[in-house]
Parts: C-alpha cells; structure tokens; sequence
C-alpha cells in the first residue's frame, strides 16, 4: 500500500507542474473550439524532477488535453477492455466529474496484467485510482507488446471513446505492433490468435457523472473498417 502511495505522490508532483501553464494558454482564446487530446512533452523542469526520481518514463503515458469552454463537458471515463472472441468486454472502469478547460490524464504501468495506476489532474484538483486486468493462466513468459496513442494532435469529440492503449500479450515468436487506431477493429486483431489484446480508452462526455455508467458500449464498428499499416 505505501508503494502505491509513494507512486502517485510522484506521479501527482510530476503531473502538476505545468497544468497553470497549461489552462493560461488555453485561455488567451476563450472563443477556441478546438478540443485535442496529445501525448505530453515535458519541460525542462519536468524532465529535471523525472531524472532526480528515477522514474522509468517507459512506464509513464501522460497526455494533456483541451476543451471547449461551450462544448458541454461534464465527465470523462477511461475504460480497460479485454478483447474475447473478437468483442471488447471492460474489465475496469471509473469517472470523474469534470468542468475544466484543460488537464491532464496518466496512466502508470509496464504490464497491464501487474496493475494500472490512473491519475487524472486540473486545476479544480486530482484523482488517482488503479486496476489490474484478470488474465487466464499464467502469462509471465509471455511477450508484452504496448503501442500507445503518438499523434501530435487527436481531436476529442463529445462522447466518443478515444483509445489511448493497445498492449499485446502472447507466447508467439513474432508479435506485430498495432497502431491504437486497432481498437475500432477488434475481429482485425482477433484473427492474430494472441492470448490477451488490452485496451485502455478515454472519453469526455456531456453527460454528468452519477450518470454516466459502465454499460456505455464502445463505438466498434459493425465490420472491420480498412486496416491502417501497422508499425513494425
């Protein structure tokens, strides 16, 4: 349990830095409509505080994101699937109210199947929570391939998931890596026969939290859509 503290005390620290900085420059447009969601870049002095803690940023997936100040957002979810028989199942999810314009999302881990720590920060004050996916069978020979979301810029529309994770796990010899932009064809990555796919999304959505609830189904298309080229 103190290690599980000590890692979002850490984490809090890390994250916190620059969210002023952030929300000031979101503000000198208060008639912006543009909402994104990107993988952070660290400061300077971020990257200082990372090095002298000695953290594994492999290990950290942080992301900033934008809202509209008229965009009507009340809550945002992240959501932990599984992938079974071609079909995503959530394995884990919680939300949290949200009135900011702007904040930060973490989430902390190597192998999903060791445990997820989530954070999620603004300037209205942070909350952290963790997870760990139930696998079936014994999965510590096996190789764990993690893409995460790169884009520079992914524009976040009003409840629709965006997938932030997508973690391979298997006893294969070769494992392909598989862009996020997989979770919207789940069949696709179902013909590979790997023992465990994850997933891990996030959506900001403009219904208020105490209604927002775990039966929300993912926007998986009814058949898989033209496969974009995966990374080698």
């Amino acid at each position: 349990m103190r290690t599980k503290q000590y890692i979002s005390l850490l984490l809090a620290a890390l994250m916190a830095l620059t969210l002023t900085a952030c929300g000031a420059a979101l503000k000198k447009d208060k008639n912006t409509t543009a909402m994104t969601i990107q993988p952070v870049q660290l400061s300077e002095e971020e990257t200082a505080l990372a090095e002298l803690l000695a953290l594994d940023m492999d290990c950290y997936h942080i992301y900033d994101f934008y809202l509209s100040e008229k965009s009507g957002i009340q809550s945002l979810r992240l959501t932990a699937y599984e992938l079974v028989n071609g079909e995503w199942m959530d394995v884990a999810a919680e939300v949290h109210p949200f009135s900011d314009t702007s904040g930060r999302i973490a989430l902390t881990f190597g192998k999903m199947t060791d445990g997820v720590q989530t954070a999620v920060q603004s300037a209205s004050g942070a909350n952290s929570s963790s997870f760990a996916p139930v696998s079936k069978g014994n999965v510590s020979d096996m190789t764990f391939a993690t893409s995460t979301l790169d884009d520079a810029s992914t524009t976040i529309d009003p409840n629709q998931e965006i997938p932030l994770v997508l973690q391979v796990v298997t006893s294969k010899n070769e494992v392909r890596m598989y862009k996020v932009d997989y979770f919207g064809m789940p069949r696709e990555l179902d013909k590979q026969g790997y023992e465990h796919v994850y997933a891990i999304t996030v959506m900001f959505s403009q219904t208020p939290s105490d209604e927002l609830v775990r039966s929300i189904a993912p926007g998986v298309p009814e058949e898989p859509s033209a496969e974009p080229s995966p990374a080698n």
